[in-house]
């Protein structure tokens, strides 16, 4: 009777459970459909997308151009003049000021690919914005049709679309302006189409007594009453377009925003702020600019500015033309002086390279020990004759998606361990290949502050068992320790949570993910107070020379090897470093590339195949990184110097990649 009870009891609770919360007895498997969908239409379209992106790209490349083209003293006249014309003097002054500024801080080449991108977006915001806003207005059947869609593009989180995007569309500008433009032109065909409906009943009315036709009463009446509102969802566009400058850097796209990328992900608060602030000057200046030419009117645009200066100058034709002339030989004279300048010289030589006329893009991760190793395979590419263009500079995702899909060549900071899911997920053997060994014997840990390591007498992650340790660690006071842990998404996020179950730990210690760039600025922060800290660390990275191991931090050795997936079979011979078992594999840093380029580039194949760079070499452009010298000029030229200083083994390098062309 007592079990019949139970059971009934059992049964009972299960029922109740189950209406209380439906969603434990099933899940829709949304994400599964999601990827399936996506990756049949990269499979099957991705040709029709790139050639739906042709437009664009044709556009973006005549504009930032153009651009670059035009030496910056002339642009700060050109500009000058143009928005003294639509804006006024006080603008023109601002807008001269802005720039000037942001050319004395050494962000000008970045600032003109930021303003060709934000004009390449707002373009076709406005070509496809406004006339779907006036459609809106005149079909209320199309405009509940399109409201949903609307919603969804403001409100989707940036990040869901970017990586579909750079799947169909390539990694770079391209699909930087198309994620821009998702997320821009909703609040202009927003307004548009607001601006249409608020036009008075009366004006419209007055029009069809005139006889006006449905298209000159839209075109002649209330698209130009509308105009201010139209102006005012330009501006919305335009500032939106500016705000996404820092989220599309993350695919490759260059310009101010990368500099801010580049800041976060090495702590380095004075480049962020360049970038930042470049974009905030940016920002005012076409704001600015668009509310002065809503708000102003045909009588005082012609009387001000340029035009105004010349018409109320009363000059003969022959002057007029004198002058005219003037200033157009004047800018031609400046432009194409630029352009001779700016050329570099190419050294012939008497013999062919088996690289000439093939251009190589190449990319690197978020650290700067990437951006250094790259380019030293680019200078040994670029001594074959290879032309190194387009080097970009991506997190791990995007990085092994480029590849993968032919729009870059090869990747400089692939890690054969820690990264084997992305490189499985991306094709594997059949689209890739893992070339050479960068740097071998690169270490994955778990990391404590020295003073706290000593003074507790801390040597093994397992002790974090011990409420009272674990205490030491705390930062929010939740009672359990604050693990600075790994970037989310990636592999070692989801080995340390297997760490912490394994290891007894999850009762008394948390990982925080998160951006792992910001991550540590918080670690570094509460180690400069003094308090304790426990973070993931790997080398070579830039902040272990920020705390150096062995003299203010300390490696914390585990209780056993436990790895997942792929890893699973390693042993503690795997994982461990001078006798110190860390819980992560010893890896090793090689060259990832496309496999079609390796089999249509042999000599680029054999260089790859040979170049090592020991990691103590590594560490010593890491202490210069630290040290200040951490622009891609100052990068480059490390590279130069391990090349000089290591000149007998690099021609080597290219002696026997040479062959190859040769045999």
């Amino acid at each position: 009777m007592n079990n019949l009870s139970n059971y009934f009891i059992a049964q009972t609770k299960g029922e109740l459970s189950n209406l209380l919360n439906p969603f434990q007895s099933g899940t829709l498997p949304l994400d599964e459909w999601v990827n399936n969908s996506v990756n049949f239409l990269v499979d099957n379209f991705r040709p029709l997308f790139q050639a739906i992106s042709l437009p664009i790209s044709k556009t973006l490349e005549i504009v930032e151009s153009t651009f670059l083209a035009i030496p910056p003293s002339i642009f700060l006249i050109i500009i000058a003049i143009l928005v003294w014309q639509l804006a006024g003097r006080k603008i023109a002054i601002y807008a001269l000021i802005s720039l000037s500024i942001i050319g004395f801080c050494g962000a000008w080449e970045a600032a003109m690919i930021s303003l060709s991108l934000i004009l390449t977006s707002v373009i076709f915001c406005m070509l496809v914005g406004i006339p779907l806003g006036i459609a809106c207005a005149v079909s209320d059947r199309f405009n509940n049709i399109l409201r949903p869609l609307l919603d969804a593009m403001q409100t989707l989180p940036t990040f869901v679309y970017l990586v579909p995007v750079v799947m169909l569309f390539g990694i770079g500008e391209v699909s930087g302006i198309i994620a821009t433009f998702v997320f821009a032109v909703p609040p202009l065909i927003r307004l548009t189409n607001l601006g249409i409906r608020q036009v008075s009943p009366e004006a419209v009315e007055a029009a069809h007594a005139f006889g006006s036709t449905p298209g000159q009463v839209l075109l002649e009446v209330q698209v130009p009453l509308a105009l201010p509102t139209i102006l005012a969802g330009v501006n919305q566009a335009i500032l939106l377009a500016l705000s996404m400058s820092v989220v599309t850097s993350m695919i490759g796209v260059e310009g101010l925003g990368q500099m801010v990328l580049q800041g976060l992900g090495r702590l380095n608060v004075g480049l962020a702020a360049v970038g930042g602030l470049g974009i905030v000057l940016i920002a005012v200046m076409l704001d600015r600019i668009t509310q002065s030419i809503n708000k102003g009117n045909v009588q005082s645009w012609q009387n001000r500015g340029l035009i105004g200066w010349w018409r109320s100058r009363n000059l003969s034709k022959r002057a007029q033309v004198t002058v005219g002339i003037s200033c157009v030989v004047a800018l031609l004279v400046g432009v194409t002086s630029w352009q001779l300048i700016s050329q570099t010289n190419t050294r012939l030589t008497e013999t062919s390279l088996p690289g000439k006329g093939i251009v190589v893009r190449p990319t690197y991760g978020l650290e700067s020990y990437g951006e250094f190793v790259t380019d030293i395979v680019s200078i040994g590419l670029e001594k074959l004759g290879y032309e190194v263009k387009g080097q970009k500079q991506l997190n791990v995702p995007a990085m092994h998606i480029a590849v993968s899909n032919g729009d870059l060549d090869f990747a400089g900071t692939h890690w054969e361990v820690a990264h084997q899911e992305f490189f499985d997920s991306n094709g594997g053997e059949e689209k890739l290949e893992r070339l050479g060994t960068l740097i071998s014997h690169s270490t994955l840990g778990y990391e404590i502050d020295k003073k706290t390591a000593e003074e507790y007498n801390i040597t093994n992650l397992s002790q974090l068992q011990d409420p009272k340790i674990a205490q030491l660690f705390d930062s929010d006071n939740d009672g359990k320790a604050n693990l600075i842990g790994c970037t989310a998404g990636w592999m070692c996020e989801r080995v340390i949570n297997h760490h912490l179950q394994v290891y007894g730990l999850e009762d008394t210690v948390e990982q925080v993910e998160g951006d792992y760039s910001a991550l540590l600025a918080d670690t570094l922060g509460r180690y400069r107070e003094g308090k304790p800290i426990l973070y993931f660390a790997w080398q070579p990275h830039w902040f272990n020379f920020v705390l150096k191991e062995g003299e203010d931090v300390e490696f914390l050795s585990v209780p056993f090897t436990s790895l997942l997936g792929n890893m699973g079979n390693l042993t503690a011979k795997d994982t461990s470093l001078n006798g110190k078992n860390l819980g992560f594999p010893i890896d090793n840093v090689r060259i990832l590339a496309n496999k079609k380029f390796l089999q249509d580039n042999p000599v680029a194949e054999r260089l790859f195949e040979q170049i090592e760079i020991p990691i103590k070499d590594i560490n010593i452009e890491q202490e210069k990184v630290k040290n200040g010298e951490n622009k891609p000029v100052d990068i480059r030229h490390h590279a130069k110097e391990w090349i000089a200083s290591h000149q007998q083994l690099f021609d080597n390098w290219l002696e026997i990649a040479s062959l190859v062309n040769n045999g």
